[in-house]
């Protein structure tokens, strides 16, 4: 495997990690959110399946069942003591489900670049590049949602609304995954490159194995019959056998 295909392949995992963690915020792990509430000493994580209460306030933790899809502005009227309705923030909630897809296809890259060979380079790069436009979406709907909830808060309450450390995750393995796409097109391309031309140098210095210049066959005898030639004595003949003339 080339070097660059090997950094190539470094960059898929280190953006599947990346969005792994982003995948697995709350409720799965209430430390991992996308936008934090903060309001008195309770706090309100937001996550891709879920949100989580008290995330480290004294009382009791409470997350939300892990499900695709949950009314953002309710849930955080709760913290905050803000009336907000919007219908449509709840629906858009479940593109949230584009986190894993993108993480998903950032694995299969990673595994076919990093196992294949020839051909398999270049369908890596184009899954890492698709999935590169499904960590964008998911990245400009997280900005977009969070934002406007995040606005809200900030602009109406006492509480304070702030991003988190999944959406700078996914911002993260976004521009991996972008950086990643071309690097293993083009290190693949630049491999195969330097690998034709070792061949046809191989083959235009194929006189050191065998073939002289000229084509014509040498092996490696060369050497020793030129010892030969170079040595060589006459047989001393005797008197019968000399010429009479």
């Amino acid at each position: 495997m080339a070097a660059g295909i090997q950094c190539g392949s470094f960059l898929l995992f280190a953006a599947f990690a990346l969005l792994l963690v982003s995948t697995i915020s709350a409720p799965v792990f209430r430390q991992i959110s996308f936008l934090e509430v903060t309001s008195g000493s309770q706090k309100l994580a937001f996550g891709v399946f879920g949100y989580c209460t008290n995330v480290n306030g004294a009382g009791d933790h409470g997350c939300s069942a892990r499900q695709l899809g949950y009314d953002i502005a309710s849930v955080s009227g709760e913290v905050s003591d803000w009336t907000y309705v919007n219908d449509n923030l709840e629906h858009i909630t479940k593109a949230l489900v584009l986190h894993p897809v993108a993480t998903g296809l950032a694995f299969i890259a990673f595994i076919i670049a990093f196992f294949a060979d020839h051909i398999g380079f270049i369908f890596a790069a184009l899954i890492a590049f698709l999935a590169f436009l499904v960590s964008l979406a998911a990245m400009i709907i997280d900005f977009v949602m969070f934002g406007i909830i995040k606005h809200e808060i900030n602009d109406n309450t006492s509480a304070t609304a702030s991003f988190d450390k999944a959406i700078w995750l996914t911002l993260a393995a976004t521009v991996i995954l972008f950086f990643s796409s071309f690097i293993v097109c083009f290190e693949t391309c630049t491999h195969r490159r330097n690998r034709n031309r070792t061949t046809t140098t191989s083959r235009s210095g194929e006189n050191g194995y065998g073939y002289a210049d000229n084509n014509g066959y040498v092996g490696n005898q060369g050497p020793m019959m030129s010892q030969t030639q170079t040595g060589y004595v006459a047989p001393k003949r005797h008197f019968w056998q000399r010429n009479k003339y």
